[in-house]
């Protein structure tokens, strides 16, 4: 019996030791790194929790505590999660060098969250995988294709006048819920070629079920204690985001698939790109299953995770970008005054059931387009961005040491007076030519930038600008009680988003001479 206890007194013993050791030799090979970072400023510290318990609470709070630390410290400043040291960054040089520099290519260890939901499509994948990639889908989104897509904007959003119809002339209502119908509908046929009638069907769980994953996977990229997947697959959360995955896995797998049953029985050859002489639209899934024929292999997985990250980025990030703008509009009459004069230019007194919008059009929205770039700088859908940084990297006054790093404040820099005076005030002409001449370039990223910049910005202003157009053509959107933008509270569930549901009014639009 003695003998017993001795032997696992002394295996506690020596686990104790083995432990102190390693914990020991950790912090002496991280000595470099202490020094390094002890010449940065940053919140004060708590023993092993760092400051990630400033973190606690929902994606508002989260968000509120990111911008309270912008806010307060220089850029660039050190934030601890545990163990794991992060520099804030808002200063438009820094992020250029950041941006443009291979030493932060690869996205932080933060994103391996994601992965459940889109593996390593483009949006997670690892630089290795993501140069491959991106150069074999980069055409995909060539000119020729995105102006074949305006069809599809166009006739969905003719569709999103007719089902918020029931609104005409009522109290004010959710716009973000037929909105992210519409985008569904369009990026369903653009990216998968088909159509789900998110629209028109009484029920769609898709809006709901990416809503969870996002609001999820943001409160656990900064609540270290749920980064282990033991303890994580065993919360409510991560549960419901294993029934909400496995749900939108379904649905893109049973449509590759089909496509692909449908693809081989053609005796695997692709359908020709025009019929009399007419170009034939191709879904980004189309175009991925032709590059697999072509001996650019792309794997069943490989191209539900493309297609799924391509779904993400299509639905969600349009969906919010044209809530928000519309809740500019109603905010601003003036500003909708403007944009409509813009419109009756390009359509005169067409009918507005009778005549559609096609990319021929697109071009001449200007001021359209003005108003949604202010719309992203005030609330840019990425509010921030992480990027690991994988050797010493000099950003000009300071240099980011390998194995940290660096949390890139898009909302701050956004919003920043010193390159945007009254940066609170709604104003689209900060985005004529001669004005954004005279800024930083990079104090302006509202779809990331450098060689990792989104690849759909083009897709992304061709649907919004349809969309807005067809909507506003149609009906006069209006707000009873107006916000202060400073009062607008937000949220980051991956995406920015209101902390409270969009709400506009609507009434019918009739003539020119009574529109405001």
């Amino acid at each position: 019996m003695t003998t017993a206890v001795s032997i696992s007194g002394f295996i506690v013993t020596s686990a104790i030791l083995c432990g102190i050791i390693s914990i020991v030799i950790y912090h002496l090979r991280r000595l470099r790194l202490y020094k390094q970072v002890s010449k940065f400023s940053g919140p004060p510290l708590l023993p092993f929790f760092g400051n990630a318990l400033g973190f606690v609470g929902n994606t508002e709070d989260i968000l509120m505590k990111i911008m309270e630390l912008l806010n307060s410290y220089p850029s660039p400043f050190r934030v601890w999660l545990g163990h794991r040291l992060f520099f804030g960054v808002s200063n438009p040089e820094q992020m250029k060098r950041i941006f443009l520099s291979q030493k932060t290519i690869e996205k932080e260890d933060l994103y391996k969250f994601i992965r459940p939901w889109l593996g390593t499509g483009l949006f997670t994948a690892p630089a290795s995988k993501w140069r491959v990639h991106r150069k074999l889908i980069m055409p995909t989104f060539n000119s020729r294709i995105l102006e074949s897509f305006v069809e599809v904007f166009a006739i969905q959003s003719k569709i999103l006048n007719q089902q918020m119809e029931v609104e005409l002339d009522g109290a004010e209502f959710d716009v973000f819920h037929y909105v992210s119908l519409c985008t569904l509908d369009i990026i369903c046929e653009t990216a998968m070629g088909v159509s789900v009638r998110a629209q028109t069907e009484s029920s769609c769980r898709y809006v709901e079920a990416t809503k969870s994953i996002s609001s999820g996977i943001f409160r656990r990229m900064f609540q270290i204690w749920l980064h282990p997947d033991f303890i994580f697959e065993r919360t409510q959360l991560g549960k419901t985001q294993k029934e909400c995955v496995n749900y939108l896995h379904s649905l893109t797998e049973e449509v590759i698939q089909k496509k692909k049953k449908a693809y081989f029985q053609a005796n695997g050859k692709p359908e020709k790109e025009s019929r009399n002489g007419e170009f034939r639209r191709k879904a980004f899934l189309d175009l991925l299953m032709e590059l697999t024929h072509n001996g650019e292999k792309f794997t069943d997985d490989e191209l539900r995770e493309e297609v799924d990250t391509m779904m993400l980025a299509g639905n969600d990030t349009t969906a919010i970008v044209n809530s928000f703008v519309m809740l500019m509009l109603a905010s601003y009459p003036n500003v909708q005054n403007k944009v409509y004069e813009e419109l009756y230019e390009i359509f005169g007194n067409d009918d507005n059931d009778e005549r559609i919008v096609t990319h021929e059009d697109l071009p001449r929205m200007e001021y359209m387009e003005r108003v949604i770039k202010e719309t992203m700088r005030l609330f840019p859908i990425g509010p921030i961005l992480v990027r690991a940084v994988t050797e010493d990297l000099d950003i000009g006054e300071h240099t980011l040491p390998a194995g940290s790093s660096v949390v890139l404040g898009i909302l701050k820099a956004h919003r920043n007076e010193e390159f945007w005076p009254e940066p609170l005030k709604f104003d689209p002409d900060r985005f004529l030519p001669e004005e954004v001449a005279k800024r930083h370039p990079y104090c302006y990223v509202p779809f990331s930038a450098g060689p990792r910049n989104c690849l759909g910005i083009k897709y992304a202003m061709m649907a919004m600008k349809t969309l807005l157009s067809t909507v506003l053509r149609r009906y006069i959107i209006k707000k009873d009680d107006v916000q202060s933008i400073q009062d607008i509270k937000l949220k980051a569930d991956l995406m920015l988003k209101p902390v409270k549901p969009i709400t506009i009014r609507i009434e019918k639009r009739t003539t020119k001479i009574n529109y405001i």
